[in-house]
């Protein structure tokens, strides 16, 4: 199968880079559901914590997006209750065969730093105008969410 192949070649090239921002692999033996941890940004509110992020392949990976959740709490406009991450990127009609899981988790670890909030993209409404309003009380939260939940 296809997907399998290129999922199977991504996961050779994050072990060769090694990223000092997050680590990833499948859980188990299911190479279409991985589990990520993200560390947080230097100098951002998420700094010192410990994101868990749960990623499931379609069949039709690289056609299709990889569906990416938060599994622990994050405070950030780019990311709902339920953990679901609004980026341009994984959205299906933005998605591009040519972008690795290693963009995916490099995008997300960015994203801690440069919210996605302009027209057109997906965001939590009432965290993205704190943001914009009130950076202050937005860092406030979100500090307070990562030494909580991260």
């Amino acid at each position: 199968m296809y997907s399998a192949k290129v999922v199977s070649l991504q996961l050779k090239e994050l072990e060769r880079k090694n990223s000092p921002c997050f680590s990833t692999g499948p859980v188990g033996e299911d190479l279409y559901h991985w589990e990520a941890i993200i560390t947080g940004p230097k100098g951002s509110p998420y700094e010192n914590g410990v994101f868990k992020v749960d990623i499931h392949f379609p069949l039709d990976y690289p056609f299709a997006p990889p569906r990416v959740m938060f599994k622990t709490k994050v405070y950030h406009p780019n990311v709902n209750t339920y953990g679901n991450i609004f980026l341009k990127m994984l959205n299906p009609t933005h998605f591009r065969t040519n972008n690795s899981i290693n963009d995916v988790l490099t995008e997300i670890h960015q994203m801690f730093t440069a919210p996605q909030i302009g027209e057109g993209h997906f965001f939590v409404e009432e965290i993205a105008r704190i943001y914009v309003e009130d950076r202050a009380a937005f860092e406030t939260t979100a500090l307070a969410w990562t030494v909580e939940h991260a």
